[in-house]
């Protein structure tokens, strides 16, 4: 009979199908750092085990590609024919499930552990300790993975939300994400700790919702808890080392009980110590055990380069993918237990990488190096770390954020913290400040771009008439967007008050025609005249889809077929805006329920089907949409899915007001749902500054209720 230590490993690598053994990339389950990790086990631990299996012929190992784990290929194994056999008898005989152990870091674990099963009965459980000391193995152990999400530097609320619910589009209001959460089974945030200042009031108001709410959520972060004084709990779970049981258990047959047992006690019992110890290891006798254990013997095993690698890794601010950093052998980090892979990202154990940071002497030259070997990345991501590094080195990086911001900006909650932290240290950067608090903007956190927009060194008239407008006060936006045109070229205020009109027009919900003589009025206003020759003709035709927008929603065919006639003349024969706008009129001012209207919806199904431009198309499907509640409800709400799947331009005001309607339609053909996607939607009527839509809406909202 197999010991144990080796019916575990073949348990293990049963799991895994006899395909991988030619494949060319295989799961990192199956490399020794994998291996180790599942099992629960030092690295050391295997070595005796896998050599006896190797010389019965029960395993095999060759050089493979591993999943996530960048180009270079390192050791993994694989059961022979013999060994797959061998562990059919085992899972026979012994009883043991095919699934993987994931016992690592759970040896002693067992009060703690009912512990969060208690507190969880009752809602939320906050789990803290220092780094390494076993707090993710213990989460992921009572949460199902896909309820599992680490924090990191980049991330905020809607970023935690979205992972928990597994959507695209999280909701910006508190109050609709706390109830789309309620439906969720135990859900789990770890590594609250990593969470930028600037998003932590968003993510701390999150968890302190869904904490009021009794919603089961396990909280990881590092003491001390910034709700361990919440008056439901005496206090948060604290884990603290093993005992030199759970610690022997931890290191396997390598060494005997007395052994580990001094192991645990020089080493406080912390497991990712345990984990890194050897046992040609000086330990050490300190106060400060661990770290200088880590410092002092740990690292000294890695030559230079190794050391060069393991600083450049532990300067970047959040996970990276292993193929960004191809520059740098990461393997034989990987074999010496130093690093993580965070949902198939890597990183420094955070642990070993605090102790590197503060060992440094000349960090920015590591930085400089960072900003060299990202600068060779062709990608979106790597420009945000290029703009990062480049400020942790010591240069200003405003021009370069502004050339790049496309592509810094492209993931807001990242964004959002790389612009933070280039104004703390650079807090006369005014481009960026503008740049930051039109981010906000986007983002819907008025009270952070107030913020932001209060700091300039001159006020910014028409971010502060946009920041106006979303918080409801029509007065004060549109006195700051008088004072906008007034300090801009005649041509440049013909332009803004133009789109000003078209805005107005839009500011409400469908069925409503909103406020039309007050539209009317500033169309006579408009000077055509004082534009640039090359803005005139497409002023003249958004002057023309106004004319005809508010002709439909006066019911007035005669005057809509007169504006698109002129529009067919100015382009000189049939072109898709003019068929568009015929479409709109034959859906629109149709009778409910005619042949008619039924045909035309039908001709603009497929209007909808081949138009390509996403505004276009998003605006023509909710037009349909309109059409459809009321005659054909599942048709509807199939059109709706079809347009939830485009992705709009948020950094357009018509892309952020069309997806505004779209969380309307989805409270209107969800009536069970309807008070919570119509808050949310109120939510982004505000950042679309449309305050009149937003209003209608709440009050729509509260009579419902």
């Amino acid at each position: 009979m197999l010991p144990e230590s080796q019916a575990r490993l073949l348990r293990l690598l049963a799991r895994f199908p006899d395909e991988l053994v030619e494949a060319w990339d295989v799961p990192r389950e199956l490399s020794l750092p994998g291996l180790s990790e599942s099992l629960g086990l030092v690295r050391s631990a295997l070595h005796e085990p896998l050599k006896a299996l190797e010389e019965q012929g029960l395993i095999q190992t060759r050089n493979a590609h591993v999943i996530g784990g960048g180009n270079r290929k390192r050791s993994v194994v694989h059961l022979t024919p013999k060994g797959r056999q061998q562990a059919s008898t085992l899972v026979t005989t012994a009883g043991h499930s095919m699934e993987v152990e994931t016992t690592d870091g759970l040896h002693g674990r067992e009060n703690e552990t009912a512990q969060l099963m208690s507190a969880l009965s009752e809602g939320a459980a906050i789990l803290t300790g220092m780094p390494g000391i076993g707090k993710t193995a213990l989460i992921k152990s009572l949460c199902p993975p896909k309820r599992y999400v680490a924090m990191d530097a980049s991330m905020d609320a809607q970023t935690l939300v979205a992972k928990w619910l597994e959507i695209d589009d999280p909701p910006l209001d508190l109050q609709t994400q706390i109830e789309m959460l309620s439906e969720s089974y135990t859900i789990a945030v770890d590594e609250l700790q990593e969470v930028h200042p600037r998003h932590q009031a968003g993510v701390h108001a999150l968890l302190q919702g869904l904490i009021d709410s009794k919603v089961s959520v396990i909280i990881g972060v590092r003491a001390p808890s910034p709700f361990e004084h919440h008056p439901r709990w005496n206090g948060a779970i604290t884990l603290s080392g093993l005992d030199a049981e759970a610690s022997h258990k931890l290191l396997g047959n390598v060494v005997d009980f007395d052994t580990a047992q001094g192991v645990c006690e020089a080493l406080a019992g912390h497991p990712l110590a345990l984990h890194l110890w050897a046992p040609s290891d000086t330990l050490p006798e300190a106060s400060d055990a661990v770290q200088s254990f880590v410092e002092e013997t740990v690292l000294s095993r890695l030559e230079n380069a190794g050391r060069d690698d393991l600083d450049s890794l532990s300067a970047e601010p959040r996970p990276v993918k292993a193929t960004n950093i191809e520059d740098l052998d990461i393997n034989h980090l990987d074999e010496a237990a130093l690093l993580r892979w965070p949902s198939g990202l890597v990183e420094v154990q955070h642990l070993v990488r605090n102790v590197r940071r503060v060992a440094w002497e000349e960090p920015e030259k590591i930085h400089l190096k960072a900003v060299e070997r990202w600068s060779k990345i062709d990608d979106a991501e790597a420009r945000w770390f290029e703009a990062y590094h480049r400020l942790m080195a010591g240069e200003d990086p405003t021009e370069f954020i502004v050339e790049n911001q496309t592509s810094i900006l492209a993931e807001s909650a990242a964004g959002a913290t790389l612009l933070e932290d280039a104004l703390h240290l650079l807090p006369d950067a005014h481009q960026l400040r503008t740049m930051a608090a039109r981010l906000a903007l986007d983002r819907a956190e008025f009270s952070i771009a107030e913020s932001y927009l209060s700091q300039l060194d001159e006020p910014n008239h028409r971010l502060l008439a946009r920041l106006y407008r979303s918080q409801g006060n029509i007065s004060a936006a549109n006195d700051a967007e008088r004072m906008a045109r007034a300090s801009t070229s005649r041509a440049e205020a013909a332009q803004i008050h133009l789109s000003r009109v078209a805005a107005l027009l839009d500011d409400r919900l469908p069925d409503e025609i909103g406020a039309l003589d007050e539209v009317e009025k500033d169309l006579s206003k408009t000077r055509i005249g004082e534009l640039e020759d090359q803005q005139k003709r497409s002023a003249i035709v958004l002057i023309a889809i106004l004319k005809h927008k508010i002709a439909i929603l006066r019911r007035d065919a005669k005057t809509a077929a007169e504006v698109r006639n002129d529009l067919l003349e100015l382009a000189g024969g049939e072109d898709p805006l003019t068929e568009r706008l015929e479409h709109m009129e034959l859906l629109l001012l149709s009778e409910q329920d005619s042949p008619k209207r039924l045909k035309a919806e039908s001709a603009m199904r497929r209007l909808v089907g081949r138009t390509t431009e996403t505004l276009q198309r998003v605006s023509l499907g909710l037009s349909l949409i309109q059409s459809q509640a009321r005659t054909n409800p599942p048709g509807a709400l199939t059109t709706l899915e079809n347009l939830q799947s485009l992705p709009l331009p948020m950094d357009l005001p018509a892309g952020r007001r069309l997806d505004a309607l779209m969380w309307y339609w989805r409270g209107e053909l969800e009536p069970e749902k309807r008070h919570v996607f119509w808050r949310e939607a109120a939510q982004r009527f505000r950042r679309a500054e449309c305050p009149r839509a937003a209003g209608s809406l709440t009050e729509k909202l509260h009579k419902s209720l």
